[in-house]
C-alpha cells in the first residue's frame, strides 16, 4: 500500500535560474517589489556573456546584470545616473573619476555588444568601463558605438539577496 504525505496540498518551491528570468517576473530585492519589464544580452566577446534585466519598482527603474561565471552567479544592481559627457571621456582618459565627494578608480574595461532580446534591435558594440570607489560601490560608463554615452551607478550583490521570484 502506497503512503500517503500528510500535506498533500504542499509543492516544492520553484528553483529560477537567475540568468534565464523573464519579461513579467517579479522578486524582491533589498525590501522591494521589482518587475522584469526588458531583458538583454551583453555579449563580451571573452568566452562569456550577461543578461540585463530593466526592472522597475512602484517608484523608480534599475538594472539587474546576471552573469554565471565558473558556476557561481555575479550581479549587479545599478540605476542609470547623469554626469556631462566631458568628465566621463576625462575619466576614461585618466582613469578615475570623482562623483558626489566620492573617487572612483577605473579596474576593467570590456567590448562587446548588446542586444535587447525584449525588443529584438539589432546588436549594438559597446566599450563599457567599471570604475570602483574604496567601499567597492562601482560606476559603470559605457560608450556605444554611435559615440553615445550612458553612466550607472550601482553594486555586486549576493544571489541570495534575490527572493520571492515568482512568474506573472
Amino acid at each position: 500500500m502506497e503512503k500517503k504525505s500528510s500535506n498533500m496540498f504542499w509543492k516544492p518551491s520553484k528553483k529560477y535560474h537567475l540568468d534565464k528570468l523573464k519579461v513579467g517576473y517579479t522578486f524582491t530585492l533589498h525590501g522591494t517589489n521589482w518587475k522584469i519589464t526588458e531583458v538583454a544580452q551583453y555579449d563580451w566577446r571573452m568566452d562569456n556573456s550577461s543578461i540585463e534585466y530593466t526592472i522597475v519598482s512602484s517608484s523608480k527603474e534599475a538594472f539587474l546584470e546576471v552573469e554565471l561565471y565558473k558556476g557561481d552567479y555575479e550581479l549587479t544592481y545599478s540605476e542609470a545616473i547623469s554626469i556631462e559627457e566631458a568628465y566621463l571621456i576625462d575619466a576614461i582618459h585618466t582613469k578615475e573619476i570623482i562623483f558626489q565627494n566620492k573617487m572612483y578608480v577605473l579596474d576593467e574595461v570590456y567590448t562587446g555588444d548588446y542586444k535587447n532580446l525584449t525588443t529584438y534591435s539589432s546588436r549594438e558594440n559597446l566599450e563599457c568601463s567599471l570604475f570602483y570607489a574604496e567601499d567597492e560601490e562601482q560606476l559603470t560608463i559605457e560608450k556605444w558605438e554611435d559615440g553615445s554615452y550612458e553612466v550607472f551607478l550601482g553594486n555586486e550583490l549576493k544571489a541570495k539577496k534575490i527572493k520571492n521570484i515568482k512568474e506573472n
